[in-house]
Parts: C-alpha cells; structure tokens; sequence
C-alpha cells in the first residue's frame, strides 16, 4: 500500500480488537503502554484476581496454548517495530517534502539570474545538488515506507489469523516469558 497521509495506520484497530477478547474470563479492557506485545501483556495483568486455571487448564478452539502464546508474542513484538518504521518513515517524508516543496519555487526564481552571474551560478548549482539530493532520499524513503507497510501487511494479516480474538492463560505467559527472544523478554517486565 503506497504512502497515505490520510489512511489510519491497522495498528490502533488490532489492539483494539485484541484489548476486547485477549484473557479467559477478563471483565474490563486493558490498556497498553505503547503497542500490540505491551497489550497482550496488560491483558494478563488485568486478569481478574477470580480466574482460577487450576491444573486442568482445557486449550479449545478460542484459547492459546503456550507454544501458540509465545509466536504471538514474538509476532506481535514484530510488527510493533515494523509500525514503529512505518511511522519514522512517514515523519521523514513528510520533512522532506516540506524542504522539497520550499526549495523548489525558490530555484525557479534562481534560475534567470544564475544564467548571467557567475558568483549566483555557483550558488545554484550547489542548491539544485541539494534540491536533488532531497528528491533522490525522498524518493528511497519512499520505498522503504511502502515495503515496511506491505511486510506491517502480511504480519498483521497473520496476526488476525492466528492470534487476535483468541484467549490465554496468564500462567502461560509467565511460563514462556524465559523461553522468549531477549527483546520481547524485556518489553514483559
């Protein structure tokens, strides 16, 4: 999906959607700190205090087992530093073309004068550099935001798949934490 000033990014509706049916039993939302990993571990800490597991915990349908809880934990860790690129992108196209845009009218104006004056030649040459610089970054900013939303895409895509609307264990989440990649393990604590 190209670059969309005006297209919400699916990250605030996934954990949204994941807020509402995260934790066997829980009665109210929970809510996350920054992104989709720090909801689904809110999630578990505002587990109601009368959600008893018991040691005959039952994984139907509608509820993870740990092996599950845990890919969706590193999933979900990735696509918030996808989300995260997506946006840092976005920020760095935007300056750009607000330099772009300023510089462009600016060098029309130029460009009669720096014809005839060598001193105003020199100047200009060196500004249409930068000008083009600006275009040329622009342009592989660009690039790299529209396959960080594609891959933002796919993962999310999986993510609704396999893991959004669908219960676990808060017991289970400490018993994986250990077992997790570094980066997710210190986003847990």
């Amino acid at each position: 999906m190209p670059l969309s000033p005006r297209r919400p990014s699916p990250l605030p509706a996934v954990a949204a959607f994941l807020i509402a049916a995260l934790t066997v039993g829980q009665t109210g939302p929970a809510r996350a700190a920054d992104g989709l990993l720090d909801t689904m571990v809110q999630a578990a800490k505002d587990a109601p205090a009368r959600l008893h597991e018991g040691n005959g915990k039952s994984y139907g349908a509608g509820i993870m087992t740990p092996e599950v809880l845990k890919a969706c934990l590193v999933l979900a860790h990735g696509i918030d530093g996808v989300g995260a690129r997506v946006a840092a992108d976005k920020a760095a196209i935007r300056a750009l073309d607000g330099k772009i845009q300023e510089a462009g009218p600016k060098l029309q104006k130029q460009a009669v004068a720096a014809v005839t004056d060598p001193k105003l030649r020199k100047i200009y040459a060196t500004q249409v550099a930068e000008y083009n610089a600006w275009v040329d970054e622009r342009r592989a900013t660009v690039d790299r935001h529209n396959k960080a939303v594609r891959e933002f895409s796919e993962m999310s895509g999986r993510f609704n798949g396999e893991c959004n609307g669908r219960s676990y264990f808060p017991s289970d989440l400490a018993a994986v934490a250990s077992d997790l990649p570094p980066g997710v393990q210190a986003r847990l604590k």
